[in-house]
């Protein structure tokens, strides 16, 4: 099969990390990478990159995972949501989002009455992520509204839109979405309708979402090095990994204007005042 084909020159390789960027978050993520691979590897940021020929190539970023590189090559995507890299066969994903079981477990966690969820999310790409999450809340009891926002600049006609009908809304990691402009209209959408605003990615309660359900930047890392592993010792229908590991995070003062109970969560790991 092709996944065959692009998998097994890769298996005797070595992995070469490619960085969209020198952002904290991927040298964070390729840290994590390295520790549970057992050793260094050799890294490059996109467009400095010298990849040798049949290296396994470890892309941290949505940019660097949509750059086509050499079809005989094993590809991992890591920190890239919603990046579907154009090509067939030998691409392994680490998701940035858990299990949709373990994410909707948390959820019922923090907000134990939690009936309606409203999903935000803009890349097609995203598609079956949402529906992957809706599917696990139906088990539990929870509807999901999934709400996209195929232009990230039409969030703010979109959110005037919307019913007052949800009791939260959950922010796909999606980074056309998820711009510094609509992360503010976010904020005070959940204040206005105080609907409890949950976003997926490390460090975003800090900025204001009310909530945050993420795996840590390092975590995201040694999965996709552990999910690596398992690839090159013959699993090749192994195609995508999520992280075990999630942490909840609360911003007090967004809860108190978004009508999130602290005192009816359960598992919170960290409240920031």
């Amino acid at each position: 099969s092709a996944l065959a084909a692009a998998a097994a020159p890769a298996r005797a390789a070595a992995p070469y990390a490619v960085l969209s960027s020198n952002a904290d978050h991927y040298r964070t993520a390729l840290a994590g990478f390295e520790e549970a691979w057992g050793s260094s590897v050799p890294y490059a940021l996109l467009g400095q990159e010298a990849v040798p020929p049949g290296a396994v190539v470890v892309a941290f970023g949505s940019r660097a995972a949509r750059k086509a590189w050499p079809s005989d090559s094993l590809l991992v995507t890591c920190l890239a949501p919603g990046a579907r890299p154009e090509r067939e066969g030998g691409v392994l994903r680490a998701d940035l989002l858990p299990e949709p079981a373990l994410l909707v477990e948390r959820l019922r966690r923090l907000l134990p009455r939690l009936k309606v969820l409203r999903v935000l999310w803009s890349s097609a790409d995203e598609a079956e992520d949402v529906a992957a999450i809706a599917a696990e809340a139906r088990e539990h009891g929870i509807e999901v509204r999934s709400e996209r926002i195929a232009e990230p600049d039409d969030l703010p006609d979109a959110l005037r839109g919307f019913e007052n009908d949800a009791d939260a809304f959950w922010l796909m990691p999606d980074p056309a979405l998820v711009n510094a402009r609509n992360f503010a209209i976010l904020r005070e959408f959940a204040a206005a309708r105080r609907e409890p605003f949950l976003a997926p990615t490390q460090g975003l309660a800090g900025k204001g979402a009310t909530a945050t359900l993420a795996a840590s930047f390092r975590d995201v890392g040694r999965a996709a090095a552990e999910a690596l592993k398992t690839r090159l010792a013959g699993a090749d229908d192994l195609a995508l990994i999520h992280p075990d590991t999630l942490r909840v995070v609360v911003n007090a003062e967004s809860a108190a204007r978004t009508g999130l109970d602290l005192k009816g969560a359960r598992d919170v790991d960290e409240v920031l005042k």
